[in-house]
């Protein structure tokens, strides 16, 4: 499981303050998921009869000397908290040579957001998209889209993230029910390519075990913004649109720290 568990606190060129992220896009057609669905087929039963793969693939993201993810303490006026590592329910299911990264992060603002890198190993199985595991920690996918997001040190200076917004029920004292919110943004980050699809990952997965004999390293790079306070609260983060605006900046000022050049 590679997304974060947390229940209140999840998460270059720095955006100008009020600069709306660039205009959102909508995911492939049924058509083309359609054609893609055939290829994944195929895909899957050339990969399995493939599993003697012998090279793998140097990661796209930054490491720290003993191989975990790199995610560093500071980024903009973004300061973090203690690096954590794998749970050891994650450290039992997954891959024993998958790696991974977490901190909590705050700004000067007191926003607090979780940012996780879960980098694979061999294994194929190591990394999976977090709409498989959200719904068993209560969290009800409401909406899901691409979002462009401006970055300078991108390719193309924009960065396509896959962004959710999710809620779930929270009993509060007294047998009362509250909704809470938040806002999930993720990619995934191989050797000199990204993308925010889990079916284009697979794709470039099964070609490169196929045509070159590697296994791609891919790693997978999560971030949670929960929304804690209401209108009445008087809370600056009021919305979902509110809270990808604030994950937009934090991906801003962390991106050139995490991604191989």
């Amino acid at each position: 499981m590679s997304e974060s568990s947390a229940t209140t606190t999840p998460p270059v060129a720095a955006q100008p303050e009020g600069q709306p992220t660039a205009p959102q896009r909508r995911g492939p057609s049924t058509k083309q998921i359609s054609i893609v669905v055939v290829i994944l087929a195929v895909g899957v039963l050339l990969t399995a009869t493939t599993s003697d793969v012998t090279k793998v693939s140097e990661p796209g993201v930054k490491l720290y000397p003993d191989g975990t993810p790199y995610l560093v303490d500071q980024a903009g006026d973004w300061a973090g908290g203690e690096k954590t590592g794998l749970s050891e329910d994650e450290q039992r299911l997954l891959p024993k040579d998958t790696e991974g990264s977490r901190r909590v992060f705050r700004d000067k603002d007191g926003t607090e957001l979780f940012c996780s890198i879960v980098l694979a190993g061999r294994d194929v199985t190591s990394i999976h998209r977090p709409e498989l595991c959200l719904p068993g920690q209560g969290w009800k996918i409401q909406s899901e889209r691409t979002q462009s997001i401006p970055v300078a040190a991108a390719p193309g200076g924009v960065l396509n993230v896959m962004r959710m917004n999710t809620s779930r029920p929270v009993r509060l004292a007294g047998g009362r029910t509250t909704e809470a919110r938040s806002v999930f943004a993720y990619w995934f980050v191989g050797k000199d390519r990204m993308t925010p699809y889990h079916w284009q990952r697979i794709y470039w997965t099964a070609k490169d075990r196929i045509f070159y004999d590697t296994n791609h390293r891919w790693a997978y790079i999560l971030i949670q913004l929960p929304i804690k306070g209401n209108v009445e609260d008087g809370a600056t983060i009021k919305s979902q649109d509110d809270a990808m605006k604030v994950v937009a900046r934090f991906i801003q000022d962390i991106y050139p720290s995490l991604i191989t050049k």
